[in-house]
């Protein structure tokens, strides 16, 4: 599965078989289990912690999770629920009670006619579309969205810095990207409205960032559509190419909580993480965890910056 169930991906998780218990989606580590710390009664109120079904959003969940945790907030996980339409579900029922989002995603999956793109008029329109239940804590600067992206010495070759950039020489230039790339309202469509880009050529890759980075490295791409927060950025040295024009919408790490269960503790120590999480922080914590467990690497990264 991929990490983004973006706009263009949505209409797969509509297939996800709802008849399964929330509890049997749990995952292995943390099955419904409460957890406070240093025996805690938890005077910080209770929350139930839930987190898609990839591994950057069960980190992010063992993050603020842990964090709530240090300041007296009982801690009950649900982590690897599934995909959106699972675990929305779930929030709206009151199964779960907080989920680490990504603000332009869950924008557009509860209203798939919002214009709405840079992180300011996301974050301006997501009450709107969250209702009075469901409450969203300040955005994290962390950003796990599309990027155009080229390898360094693409970049240096045509002198690349934005996506406008790609317009005189676009023609002579590769793009690869999962098939749907073609017609998503904000793939190859938008590259050509926005900033009148058209590539040559178009490879259809398979939906996973390694084959796009491979395809990148050894050249049968020159320009590909990786997430931001993938370590080949730090590891390869890729360029992400800048999108002044927010061709793609923004994708701010958002925490959505219910209203019912938000108190001074949380929201305050909830808001202290996400001032803290940059792109490129979570992109490095991502390369920690790798296929690991991710909640050891969460704690060390709270413990480094005084939230643990």
């Amino acid at each position: 599965m991929n990490r983004h169930l973006r706009s263009g991906l949505i209409a797969f998780g509509l297939l996800v078989v709802l008849s399964g218990s929330l509890a049997a989606c749990s995952s292995s580590k943390s099955k419904s289990s409460p957890t406070t710390a240093g025996g805690s009664s938890g005077s910080g109120g209770s929350l139930t912690v839930g987190s898609a079904d990839f591994t950057e959003s069960a980190l992010l969940a063992d993050i603020y999770a842990d964090a709530l945790q240090s300041k007296g907030v009982s801690i009950t996980k649900k982590l690897n629920i599934g995909e959106r339409s699972v675990y929305w579900k779930a929030m709206q029922d009151g199964s779960i009670d907080f989920i680490p989002e990504y603000n332009g995603s869950i924008l557009d999956y509860l209203d798939s006619s919002t214009t709405a793109k840079s992180t300011s008029e996301v974050t301006a329109a997501l009450p709107g579309v969250l209702g009075s239940k469901l409450t969203a804590l300040s955005p994290a600067a962390a950003q796990d969205s599309d990027t155009i992206t080229v390898t360094k010495a693409t970049a240096d070759k045509y002198h690349l810095s934005s996506i406008a950039d790609l317009a005189p020489i676009a023609g002579r230039l590769t793009f690869g990207a999962p098939a749907q790339f073609q017609t998503r309202p904000d793939g190859i469509p938008a590259l050509k409205s926005t900033y009148g880009v058209t590539f040559g050529n178009f490879t259809a890759l398979s939906a996973s960032g390694t084959v796009t980075v491979t395809s990148l490295k050894d050249g049968t791409i020159d320009a590909g559509d990786i997430f931001s927060t993938d370590p080949s950025f730090a590891a390869d040295g890729f360029v992400a190419l800048a999108d002044p024009k927010n061709m793609f919408a923004a994708q701010n790490v958002t925490p959505i909580i219910a209203a019912a269960k938000l108190n001074t503790t949380i929201k305050n120590t909830v808001n202290a993480v996400s001032a803290k999480l940059t792109t490129s922080i979570l992109a490095d914590l991502d390369s920690k965890v790798g296929s690991g467990d991710p909640d050891p690497v969460a704690k060390q990264w709270l413990a480094t910056v005084g939230l643990g």
